[in-house]
């Protein structure tokens, strides 16, 4: 395979696909992690679901509840578009189930979940096993031996997609600096196919979560270039809806030990490894938005973004706040987005009611003050 992908790439690049991602040193327990970051039980997510599907509205019956756990179904995005889910009994267009074939067919080449960490560790000691066949070339035998492990590690990292991607893009940047355009548009492709196999570039849409007192909203992902926003679309007294909730930076760095990693995954104790069917829970910096009552003194916090199987989480960090998020039916969806409505339309009777008293008693005023005014002159 090496050598008939090799005259395709510059020799920096050939290097680069020997080398790949340095495998991530052995993660530190939860209880471990420093105060940087989020001190978190691995307990707290095998509650998760649990937490998750909890009464919507607390003074609700359990027919409300019933009705808002199961309006969670994450079963029903079965793509990386982000469509809106498909209500039941509804046909996906043929457009929509190409590009879902499309897609598995782009994440079939690529491992993903555990696979990744155990195919990074993999590397890792090929990598150094490499190292000293390079350091012993005199000795007989060690060219074989070399090129036999270059094309392992080709082979290994080329189902990398954090990794594919990443040196994709550093090898279109390179062309277009070369005036190259065909070859830079070359690996543009390249590196559009391997984003589809990378989790936390393929959230866009929507999600709902749990934000603490306020209870459940729900947020729109969107992405500017690796950057992921979320957007409020039903909000509360602190932030309203409109308001981003919470950035994160997921720029890929081929260099990096840690690939997209700017954290240490959590690594999950075996009960809940179990039930969430994976033992590392990859993490990302971010920031979070907070805001006093009625959107003052707005500021940006530290955050965390938690990928949890096919949920997430993302915490702000200095006031130890977590929000858990799962995908919503259409169902609840629409109901959530008719109550944000209603809210503000009382909202708006109660503003056009207080307006008018307010009205109401400075028309007053003015009438005593005048009244008075004109009772001193007689």
């Amino acid at each position: 395979m090496l050598k008939v992908i090799a005259p395709l790439l510059a020799l920096s690049s050939i290097e680069l696909l020997v080398c790949g991602f340095q495998a991530l040193p052995k993660t530190l327990p939860t209880n471990q992690v420093s105060r940087s970051s989020l001190l978190m039980s691995t307990s707290s997510f095998g509650a998760f679901p649990e937490e998750f599907n909890s009464n919507y509205n607390q003074d609700s019956d359990s027919e409300s509840r019933a009705e808002f756990a199961s309006g969670h179904s994450t079963d029903q995005y079965d793509s990386n578009d982000g469509a809106f889910p498909l209500i039941d009994g509804t046909d996906a267009t043929e457009a929509r189930q190409l590009r879902w074939e499309r897609e598995a067919m782009v994440q079939s080449k690529f491992v993903s979940d555990d696979d990744v960490f155990e195919l990074r560790q993999k590397i890792s000691d090929l990598r150094l096993r490499l190292m000293e066949a390079r350091e012993n070339l005199a000795e007989e035998g060690q060219q074989r031996r070399i090129r036999e492990l270059e094309e392992q590690l080709f082979s290994l990292n080329t189902k990398d997609a954090e990794f594919m991607y990443a040196m994709s893009l550093e090898l279109m940047e390179n062309a277009q600096q070369e005036g190259d355009l065909q070859t830079a548009e070359k690996y543009r492709l390249q590196a559009a196919e391997a984003r589809l196999g990378i989790p936390q570039l393929n959230m866009h849409g929507l999600w709902c979560g749990k934000y603490g007192d306020h209870g459940f909203e729900m947020i729109n992902i969107t992405y500017a270039g690796e950057t992921l926003i979320a957007t409020k679309v039903t909000g509360d007294q602190n932030v309203p809806k409109g308001e981003v909730s919470f950035t994160v930076d997921l720029s890929p760095h081929i260099h990096s030990e840690r690939g997209m990693l700017s954290l240490e995954p959590i690594e999950l104790n075996d009960k809940a490894a179990r039930q969430w069917g994976k033992k590392f829970l990859p993490r990302f910096q971010g920031q979070g938005q907070v805001a006093a009552e009625g959107f003052t003194n707005s500021k940006w916090l530290e955050g965390q973004l938690i990928l949890v199987g096919r949920f997430f989480s993302f915490a702000w960090v200095p006031i130890g706040h977590q929000v858990f998020f799962g995908r919503p039916s259409s169902e609840l969806t629409l109901k959530m987005l008719r109550e944000q409505q209603e809210d503000e339309l009382k909202r708006d009777q109660v503003s056009v009611m207080r307006e008018a008293a307010n009205n109401m008693m400075e028309e007053t005023y003015w009438i005593e003050k005048e009244d008075s005014f004109e009772d001193g002159w007689e």
